[in-house]
Formats: C-alpha cells, sequence, structure tokens
C-alpha cells in the first residue's frame, strides 16, 4: 500500500528549514553581486615595472640603471567584476618618475600606474600601488679589456716534471658595468682546481673567473657582465732531462780523419724541459756544425746560439756555448797550385780552363806531413757540370784535393776561370 507524502509535516521538520533558508539566502547574495551590485575592488599581483619607460631621462646624460630590473608590484583596481576578474599584470602600465634623476647615485623613485589599455572600464585606485617607491641606483655604464691571468697554485707535476706558464683561451676578456665598480679591478684571474692529481702530461681544463683588486683582495658584484665566461686554460707540463752538447762537422775533405780535430766546450750539457713524447727521443742537443773546408782556422774558438724548438725550456739558461779548438799538433802552409783540372764536362761542351796557377792556396795538417808536401801533389777540380748553358769564359769554385793523406786539407774558398765552347 502507497504511502502519502505529507509536506506540511516536511516543513515542520527544523534542520530542513534551517537548510532551505540558507539555499535562500546565498541565491539571493548572488542574485544582487550579479544583477544589483556589479562594482568590486582587487589587488592584481606581479605587476612588472617598466623601468626604461622614460629611458631618455636618464639615457640622454649618460647614465644606465646598474642595478636588478625585475621589479614587481601590486596595484588595486575597482570596477565591474566581469572586468577586473579578468584583469592580469600585462593590462597595467606601471613606471616610476625619473625627472629627479640628475646624476649617478641611488634614488627612490615613485611609481606611477595606469590602465594599458584605456577603454576598459575599471579605475586603479589612487594610492593603490605596493610598494609606493622603488630605490634604483644609476651610474654610468663603462667597458673595460682585461688580461686574463691564470692561477695554477694547486697543480702539482709528478717526479721528474714540472709546470710550465699556463694560459687561458681566450687570452683576453671584456668587462662591463658600472664605473665605480670596474674601476675597483685590477686582475681577472681564471683559476683551476687540479688539487687531486699529479700531472705527467699537458693538461686542458676549465678555469672559473675571479677578481681583484689593486690590493689583491677579491670583488663580488652582480652588476659586472663578462662578454665570455667560458674560459680554457692549458697547462703545460714537461718532462726534465739533462742531454749533453755535441758539435759536428760539415764540409769535410773526403777520407779526411776528423779525430784530429780536438775541441772542448764551454759547457759540456745542459738541462733542458720539453713534451714528454719528445723529450724520450732526444740523446744529445746539437749546437750547429763547423764548415771545415770554410771555416776552420788553427786556435780558432767559434759560438754558437742554443735555441731549443717551441715548446721547450732553457733550464738553466744558456744562451750561448764556444767551442774551442786544440790545434798544437796542426800547422799551416801556403802554396800555389798548378794542377787545376775540370771534370764532369757537359754532353757537347769543352771547358778549356783559363787559369793557370791558384795562389796562396792554405793546407792545414800534421806537422810531419806538411813539412812533406809537395805542392805538385795537390790537385785544384773544377766540377764542370756546374756551368751556365752559356758559352763563354765562367768562373767556377775549385775544390782542393790532397791524395794519399787523411790528416791535411785546405781551407778557404777558391775559383778558377774557365772557357766554354761547343765540342767538334
Amino acid at each position: 500500500m502507497k504511502k502519502n507524502l505529507n509536506f506540511s509535516k516536511f516543513f515542520d521538520n527544523k534542520q530542513t528549514n534551517v537548510i532551505i533558508s540558507v539555499i535562500i539566502a546565498v541565491v539571493s547574495w548572488l542574485m544582487v553581486s550579479l544583477y544589483i551590485n556589479t562594482e568590486d575592488s582587487r589587488v592584481i599581483q606581479n605587476v612588472p615595472v617598466k623601468l626604461d619607460y622614460s629611458a631618455t631621462a636618464y639615457q640622454s646624460i649618460g647614465l644606465s640603471i646598474v642595478d636588478e630590473t625585475d621589479y614587481k608590484v601590486s596595484v588595486e583596481v575597482t570596477g565591474p567584476r566581469s572586468v577586473i576578474g579578468g584583469l592580469t599584470g600585462e593590462d597595467i602600465t606601471v613606471y616610476p618618475q625619473l625627472s629627479g634623476v640628475t646624476e649617478a647615485g641611488r634614488y627612490d623613485l615613485v611609481l606611477v600606474a595606469t590602465k594599458s589599455d584605456a577603454l576598459l572600464d575599471y579605475q586603479i585606485l589612487n594610492g593603490g600601488i605596493s610598494p609606493k617607491t622603488l630605490s634604483v641606483r644609476f651610474d654610468m655604464v663603462k667597458s673595460k679589456k682585461f688580461v686574463v691571468e691564470v692561477d695554477t697554485t694547486g697543480v702539482k707535476p709528478a717526479e721528474g716534471y714540472l709546470m710550465d706558464k699556463a694560459f687561458a683561451n681566450p687570452g683576453e676578456i671584456t668587462l662591463s658595468g658600472p664605473e665605480s665598480e670596474i674601476s675597483k679591478i685590477s686582475r681577472v684571474v681564471a683559476q683551476v682546481d687540479l688539487t687531486d692529481d699529479e700531472l705527467s702530461e699537458s693538461k686542458l681544463t676549465t678555469g672559473k673567473l675571479s677578481l681583484f683588486d689593486r690590493d689583491d683582495n677579491p670583488i663580488g658584484s652582480s652588476l659586472i657582465k663578462y662578454d665570455n665566461e667560458n674560459i680554457e686554460v692549458t697547462i703545460p707540463i714537461l718532462k726534465k732531462a739533462t742531454l749533453p752538447i755535441k758539435l759536428d762537422f760539415s764540409g769535410v775533405p773526403e777520407g779526411l780523419d776528423t779525430s784530429i780535430f780536438k775541441y772542448t766546450l764551454s759547457v759540456d750539457e745542459i738541462n733542458i724541459a720539453g713534451p714528454g713524447s719528445k723529450i724520450d727521443e732526444m740523446k744529445e742537443l746539437q749546437v750547429g756544425y763547423i764548415n771545415i773546408a770554410k771555416d776552420f782556422k788553427l786556435g780558432g774558438e767559434h759560438t754558437y746560439d742554443i735555441t731549443l724548438e717551441k715548446g721547450f725550456l732553457n733550464l738553466d739558461n744558456i744562451t750561448k756555448v764556444t767551442v774551442s779548438f786544440d790545434t798544437s799538433e796542426l800547422i799551416s802552409k801556403t802554396i800555389s797550385v798548378e794542377d787545376i783540372r775540370a771534370i764532369n764536362e757537359p754532353q757537347n761542351y769543352k771547358v778549356n780552363v783559363q787559369t793557370t796557377k791558384l795562389h796562396d792556396v792554405t793546407i792545414i795538417g800534421k806537422k810531419s806531413e806538411i813539412d812533406a808536401l809537395n805542392p805538385n801533389e795537390v790537385v785544384a777540380q773544377i766540377n764542370a757540370a756546374q756551368v751556365s748553358a752559356e758559352q763563354g769564359e765562367q768562373t767556377l769554385p775549385v775544390t782542393i784535393k790532397i791524395p794519399g793523406t787523411t790528416t791535411c786539407f785546405a781551407v778557404g774558398s777558391y775559383t778558377a776561370l774557365v772557357d766554354v765552347v761547343a765540342a767538334e
């Protein structure tokens, strides 16, 4: 059997009446809010401050803002709920009054807020900006170039190795910022941290830039900008070695016994350092050559510069070595040579020697052989392969030959006149 609903009893319930009353009140409030009282106020958060809104006011006198520029404020607005409910920080323009900025310094600037779209139906409350002022620093912006020094205090070369001067890439950087800040900087240093390694080869690493004043105190400033902060540092690690110094001969006449040349060096050995792979291949340091036929003389000394390849260090700072010859067992003799011959004549040419005698030819050797030397045994030889293609008289170099001896040789330069004619 169906039960009939009794509405009179439903409304007799006290709790039910309370719930219904609340619902009616809320609906009534909404109706009033939406259709009767539509005005309201609201605080817009995170409204950006446009510091460059009237930048010509300070840029015209050479100033720039050197503080943080990402300022945000809150702005209170009033107007229809349907309008202000959708407003964001981009709908409001906030900027500082700059009329009082006349020189470098810090200023408390009054902020002004306006509608970005003047046609929107809302108002900005007078005094509704929070905070109402901003502290902003103005200064002349200066740029200056600095050499990048390298601090390798913590680098440890392995035993038998040393560290050459480290260098940065790039070797110079440009810093820009407030003139008062830039003027404090004396040095820019790329610092490397390799304290846990003992290096036996060169190292490429990253350097951390640090700034120092004239008293070597560190400078920290977020206002200074770098044109490059990615600094690579090369740390050259060189292997040390002690090498004997050696002199060698050139222009040695054929068959001559070079043991007759006894010499001493002003320095017998030298300490150097260089790349490990190259140092391991070196057994001696060649300082130079002496041309026996052209430059040797009795009692002579010869001085040579010590030169090293790029990337090597001269640890002893020895720049020259002197070679002194002991010629006590040698003598010299001046003779005239009449036996002058041309060899290696070119095809289709005849070379006729015009010089009949070479005067003042200096011969050096051991005394016993020099005393027994017969000038007629000495030959002046011309290599006719050196003649030019043209016919006629030409001057050619002469080589002095002394057959039958290993301890005598001629020194100096000699020439002879020849006549080149076509072969018959």
